[in-house]
């Protein structure tokens, strides 16, 4: 009778594990998983623990779409040489508020831990510093950069531009990627007050594969087919275009960004750039631009109060929040729980 039970309750355990099938992982444990399969794929410590700060940050922030999953890609292109794997990355202080660096065909996340310190410093002696990054890559989450720069008490704004996905209102060629902006403001105390961080589309690009992945259908106003048609098909839509956030206004705050990162960045167009999927075309080679401000130094010490009056008058009324506040509380909620991950994508992950 025991022996029988004992049976019936390993079948129930082992059936339970099989249909959960994840596990709770903190933001260390990420980090490490995504170090070491960047590593086995030829990519430096210092890169392969850049580019995992930011992954673990994605995931921290419950944006799954740049977390794990990309890992394996990453990992391809080290292999492919999509992504050069000793890549030297160059600093150069072009001016006293202008720092340029030059990836290159490296990974975005060092290149831009290399200049930060200096794009940092710049700006507290100056009052504002830009930096410009060229032959570069995806970096992720553009809202992790630039909230970096709020974290170090000055005003960050973020350009990143990606391969070609978005047609011209009336057009009938992708001219500009999803093109992500993003401003990152700090509360005056030391701390952040919010980061918005928004592509040109009306989702990223990231969202539609996942949906081909899983053969799901993509919501209505997503995207448009290779005729430039709207469609709710995920392949079609991967061949197609996406759908520009607020018609010919998403349109011009990308081509805006396509000006920044690509244009004064000296980097590769939209156009021109290789897919950051797959392994065709070579590296990318597209670019980043960041501006970052002291408030001391514009406002006449009156930012702190300021800020606070315009962020309360947002979080006050029923049903309004903050730009950036549904990942505050994702972050806060796996500070504490860890992040639930597939653990065949863990296992994917760890046989690289």
């Amino acid at each position: 009778m025991l022996q029988a039970l004992a049976q019936v309750w390993w079948i129930r355990i082992n059936y339970w594990e099989l249909l959960i099938n994840t596990i709770f992982l903190n933001r260390e444990e990420i980090e490490q998983v995504a170090i070491k399969a960047l590593m086995n794929s030829g990519a430096s410590e210092v890169a392969a623990s850049a580019l995992a700060k930011g992954v673990a940050a994605a995931e921290m922030d419950g944006i799954t779409s740049h977390g794990l999953v990309y890992v394996p890609i990453y990992c391809e292109h080290l292999t492919c040489g999509k992504v050069n794997s000793n890549a030297k990355v160059v600093v150069n202080r072009a001016a006293p508020s202008a720092i340029v660096v030059d990836a290159d065909s490296g990974f975005a996340h060092p290149a831009i831990d290399a200049g930060f310190d200096l794009l940092i410093e710049s700006a507290k002696k100056n009052g504002c510093a830009a930096m410009s990054v060229r032959n570069s890559y995806n970096c992720g989450v553009l809202g992790f950069h630039s909230e970096r720069i709020a974290r170090a008490g000055m005003t960050g704004l973020g350009f990143t531009n990606a391969p070609a996905s978005i047609m011209p209102v009336g057009g009938n060629k992708s001219i500009i990627g999803t093109n992500p902006f993003s401003v990152a403001v700090p509360d005056g105390k030391g701390g952040v007050a919010f980061v918005l961080d928004q592509s040109a589309s009306v989702v990223a690009k990231s969202e539609i594969k996942m949906h081909a992945q899983a053969r799901k259908p993509i919501p209505e106003g997503w995207a448009y087919d290779a005729d430039g048609n709207p469609t709710t098909d995920a392949d079609a839509a991967m061949k197609g275009s996406m759908a520009p956030v607020g018609g010919y206004k998403g349109f011009g705050a990308g081509l805006l960004v396509e000006v920044f990162a690509a244009v004064m960045a000296g980097a590769t167009l939209s156009q021109d750039a290789s897919p950051f999927a797959g392994t065709a075309g070579g590296p990318p080679r597209t670019g980043q631009f960041f501006f970052a401000a002291s408030p001391d130094v514009f406002s006449a010490d009156a930012f702190g109060e300021r800020i606070q009056t315009l962020t309360s008058s947002i979080v006050t009324q029923e049903g309004a929040h903050l730009p950036g506040s549904k990942r505050a509380h994702a972050r806060a909620k796996h500070e504490v729980n860890g992040v639930e991950v597939s653990v065949a994508l863990l296992e994917k992950i760890q046989a690289i």
